[in-house]
C-alpha cells in the first residue's frame, strides 16, 4: 500500500514537472520571438554623457507603434516615453510630436519620426535621449496592424469617444465612423479612434487619444478575466511587439506594471508651434515646456516644478 502511495506521488511529480518545464519553454519562444537587439551603426553612438539622475531609481521606456506598409521604410508614427520613479510608484508617459524639428545625430535637424527610417529603432532612441537628456533604458515597439489583433483578443477597449470621429480610407484601414460616449471598441475601431486628427487639436489630439488608449488596454489586460486570455496575448504578442528587454527584465517590467495605478499616470504631451521651413511643416517644441517636463517627469524633480495644467491630464 505504502510503495502503491509513493508511486503515485511520483506520477504526480512527474506531472507537475512536464508541466512546468512546459511552461517554462512555452514562455522562452515567446521571449524569442519577442527579443529585438538590433546593433548600433557605426555612423552614430549614443551620447555617454547622458546619464541617470544620482540617487534615484528611474526607467525610462520608449514606446512606440510604427506605421509601415509593405516594403516601405517604419516610421514611427507614436513615440511615448514613458517614465517610471520606482522610488515613489508614480509613472508618467511623454508624449513626442512626430513632426518635432529635432536633431538627429548624424543626419541634422529633420522631423523626429524619419530617425526611424534613417537607422532604424537604434537611431530613434539617441535622438530622444540627445531631446530630452535622460537614459532611455529599453524600447518596446509595435506595428499598427498589431494593435489591431491585440485588442481583438482581449475582446475590446473600454474608451470615452469625446466626438462623432470619422476615419476615411488609409490603407488597409476601411471607412470607420465613432459615435460620442463610453463605449467598447474593437480592434479596427481603436485604430481609428487613435489615428483620427480631423479637428482643431490636430496631432496633439491625436497624442492625446494614444495615451488615454494605452492607459485602458493596461486596465483591460491586468482585470482577472484577462488570465484566461494570456496565452492567446502572449501568442499575439509575439506576432506584433518587439523590446529590447532581456526575459529576466521583461518579467520583472510586466509584475512591476501590474503593481502601479494606471489611473493615476500623469501623461503629458510636449506642445510646440507649427512651422513651414523649406516646404515642410514642422513642430518647434516650446523649449521651456519641455525643460520643465523633462525635470518634474523625467528626472522626478518636482520640487519647485511648475506644469502647465493645460497639457497634463490625470
Amino acid at each position: 500500500m505504502v510503495k502503491k502511495k509513493n508511486k503515485g506521488k511520483r506520477i504526480i511529480s512527474i506531472f507537475v514537472l512536464v508541466l512546468l518545464l512546459g511552461g517554462i519553454g512555452w514562455a522562452w519562444s515567446i521571449w524569442a520571438r519577442i527579443y529585438d537587439n538590433p546593433p548600433e551603426d557605426d555612423d552614430y553612438v549614443r551620447d555617454e554623457t547622458i546619464v541617470d539622475e544620482p540617487d534615484k531609481d528611474i526607467t525610462n521606456v520608449m514606446i512606440l507603434g510604427v506605421d509601415q506598409r509593405d516594403n516601405e521604410a517604419g516610421r514611427a508614427d507614436t513615440i511615448i516615453v514613458m517614465s517610471i520613479n520606482n522610488d515613489t510608484d508614480e509613472i508618467a508617459m511623454i508624449s513626442i510630436p512626430r513632426d518635432s524639428r529635432v536633431e538627429i545625430p548624424g543626419r541634422g535637424l529633420d522631423k523626429i519620426n524619419h530617425a526611424m527610417a534613417f537607422g532604424g529603432v537604434n537611431l530613434l532612441r539617441a535622438t530622444v535621449e540627445k531631446l530630452l537628456g535622460v537614459p532611455i533604458h529599453h524600447y518596446v515597439y509595435t506595428n499598427f496592424s498589431g494593435f489591431q489583433s491585440i485588442v481583438n483578443t482581449l475582446g475590446g477597449v473600454t474608451l470615452d469617444v469625446e466626438r462623432r470621429m470619422t476615419v476615411g480610407k488609409e490603407g488597409d484601414l476601411g471607412k470607420v465612423t465613432l459615435q460620442p460616449g463610453v463605449q467598447k471598441l474593437n480592434g479596427l475601431e481603436a485604430l481609428a479612434y487613435v489615428r483620427f486628427r480631423n479637428d482643431s487639436e490636430n496631432d496633439f489630439g491625436r497624442m492625446r487619444r494614444q495615451q488615454d488608449f494605452l492607459k485602458a488596454v493596461a486596465d483591460e489586460v491586468l482585470q482577472a478575466k484577462s488570465l484566461l486570455k494570456l496565452p492567446q496575448l502572449m501568442e499575439q504578442t509575439a506576432k506584433f511587439v518587439r523590446t529590447d528587454m532581456s526575459i529576466t527584465q521583461s518579467l520583472n517590467f510586466a509584475r512591476r506594471a501590474a503593481s502601479l495605478n494606471f489611473n493615476q499616470i500623469e501623461t503629458i504631451t510636449l506642445n510646440g508651434s507649427g512651422k513651414m521651413i523649406s516646404g515642410v511643416s514642422y513642430v518647434l517644441l516650446n523649449q521651456e515646456f519641455l525643460l520643465q517636463t523633462v525635470n518634474s517627469y523625467l528626472r522626478w524633480n518636482t520640487e519647485g516644478a511648475v506644469i502647465n495644467e493645460n497639457h497634463v491630464k490625470n
